[in-house]
């Protein structure tokens, strides 16, 4: 049975919590987690979380502190973190007078939730993915704090008819905000890559969200993009580390889960969806990639909701 999120979280965090420090938090099943904090001195600990699910933080006062790679940095506060699983982060610290919020989405949820944006944000994906962190001042610092806010009091009350809907339009409403911010931080960023390729990497990026389940193969990309399918798998494991073919996949799996999730699609259906020749072909490529087959995952998936 899936580890609770919740528990795994709270657990985690309030181990290294100062004595005059105090934590709250809510949670909507084994999906979304969120953890506010304030206290004086902060430094968190022992493992991270496990890859299936995405963190981020959001510091509203203090000085954080944190390594990234073996790199050491450190940021004023207003300063929102998306800590990606492709970086490796630890030394996480706040550091004087704190006041801050976790969020914690189960991948799979995270991928639903951010679904109506991931076309609209493909061209900034590249950059941020270099630089995943971002400063606010006071009236954007605000803004997301209202937002987060929402999300705190729907996720205690968890008694909305409509609760995982109302959570995720929340979540993707604080995703765009923060988007936005991004988006304007980056007018007056110069890119220190080959104009070129920032704008081949950056429409690699929207297609492959556009069109990953439809298209498959790095060439079909390559040819739309008027570069050879080498130049663009060896540019992409230059700047993320993974190849062209290794990102498709990555995507089609992540794609290929939300649409087991939804309980009117069957295992063909999604097959279908995806564009494999049939079923078997596709239960081949969703086991090499999770582990299990896709009627395990989605037997799985119903389990827990029913639990």
């Amino acid at each position: 049975m899936m580890e609770s999120l919740k528990e795994k979280v709270v657990a985690w965090i309030r181990k290294d919590l100062s004595s005059d420090g105090q934590l709250d938090w809510a949670a909507y099943n084994n999906s979304l987690v969120m953890v506010r904090m304030e206290g004086t001195d902060f430094r968190l600990s022992g493992e991270w979380v496990p890859d299936g699910w995405h963190v981020f933080l959001q510091v509203h006062e203090g000085e954080l502190r944190l390594t990234v790679n073996g790199e050491r940095l450190g940021f004023d506060s207003p300063v929102y973190v998306d800590f990606l699983r492709n970086r490796k982060w630890a030394n996480v610290t706040l550091a004087g007078k704190y006041r801050t919020s976790f969020i914690v989405m189960e991948q799979h949820f995270f991928m639903e939730t951010t679904l109506p944006i991931r076309n609209k944000i493909a061209e900034g994906m590249e950059q941020f993915a270099k630089h995943p962190f971002t400063s606010v001042n006071a009236d954007e610092d605000r803004d997301l704090s209202r937002l987060e806010e929402m999300m705190f009091s729907t996720l205690s009350a968890n008694s909305h008819l409509f609760c995982r809907e109302l959570i995720q339009a929340l979540a993707c409403a604080w995703q765009y905000e923060l988007w936005n911010i991004f988006f304007h931080r980056q007018q007056d960023v110069r890119s220190t890559i080959n104009p070129h390729w920032n704008d081949v990497i950056s429409q690699f990026f929207y297609l492959a969200h556009t069109y990953c389940r439809e298209q498959h193969r790095v060439s079909w990309y390559a040819a739309q993009l008027g570069v050879s399918a080498d130049a663009l798998s060896a540019d992409l494991k230059r700047l993320h580390g993974k190849t062209a073919s290794a990102m498709l996949e990555e995507l089609l799996a992540a794609e290929a889960k939300v649409c087991l999730h939804n309980p009117a699609l069957s295992v063909q259906d999604v097959a279908e969806m995806q564009h494999f020749s049939d079923q078997s072909a596709f239960g081949k490529f969703f086991k090499r990639h999770c582990g299990i087959s896709p009627a395990v995952f989605k037997k799985r998936h119903i389990e827990e909701n029913n639990s």
